[in-house]
């Protein structure tokens, strides 16, 4: 099997709505992205001729999932996230907030991360998501 293996780093603020303790508080992670392709095969022909995918191509998709995240505030879209962002907003700077369908922690923006590279077409195989040097969450599906 060969195992393709592209990273990227992105700067981001999360909201945990409902938890209780230090991380309760707005606060950033400069996160790490770590994304594997696996595949049994290589292209037979045309341009990926030889490869699993294009480094280019993949580096290029990657930005764009960090460029969703990079320099915003996370915030789940429920009635306290809401609130928050409402509160935010009224406030003279303008905040890029993205509102997202879960709590925003490592898990679970590994999955959605996972998702979304998996519905681009690429053979994903595990995304990791590292919030600190030494925390991270891998995601893959059970195969």
């Amino acid at each position: 099997m060969f195992i393709l293996k592209n990273e990227i780093q992105f700067d981001t603020a999360h909201y945990l709505s409902g938890y209780e303790g230090k991380c309760s508080n707005i606060h950033g992670h400069r996160y790490r992205l770590v994304l594997e392709l696996a595949s049994e095969t290589l292209h037979q022909e045309g341009q990926q001729r030889g490869m699993v995918a294009d480094f280019g191509e993949v580096k290029a998709m990657l930005k764009s999932i960090a460029d969703q995240y990079d320099h915003k505030l996370l915030i789940e879209d429920n009635e306290d996230g809401r609130a928050v962002a409402n509160a935010l907003n009224q406030m003279p700077n303008q905040f890029a907030i993205v509102m997202v369908p879960y709590r925003p922690t490592a898990e679970e923006m590994s999955r959605d991360i996972y998702y979304q590279i998996k519905n681009a077409g690429y053979p994903v195989y595990s995304v990791e998501l590292f919030e600190t040097p030494t925390n991270s969450c891998k995601y893959q599906e059970v195969l």
